[in-house]
């Protein structure tokens, strides 16, 4: 996906020195209409132990529920909601 916005020359990537951590690509398919912005980001080693546990958790739960098994990136997205709803409410905080 980056690929072909970098080629019709809609975005143009960044240099990122490359992570001491172990190297793990996960292939998701999101439609182009779902995605509204695609980001890089450097996810520390610690984080990333962090990350996985949750998913594994995730996905223990989803067995024992018999849901749909959650994807990493799902996991990441509902942290970093989770994160940006508690930054609001700090922001908001201050603001009063």
């Amino acid at each position: 996906m980056v690929e072909i916005l970098v080629n019709v020359g809609l975005i143009v990537p960044e240099r990122l020195d490359p992570s001491p951590a172990s190297i793990r690509t996960e292939s998701v398919q999101v439609p182009v209409l779902e995605a509204k912005l695609v980001k890089v980001v450097r996810i520390e080693p610690e984080d990333d132990d962090r990350i996985r546990r949750l998913h594994s958790q995730a996905r223990t739960e989803a067995a024992v529920s018999k849901g749909d098994t959650p994807s990493e990136s799902s996991v990441i997205r509902r942290a970093i909601r989770l994160g940006l709803d508690e930054l609001e409410r700090r922001r908001a905080q201050k603001m009063t």
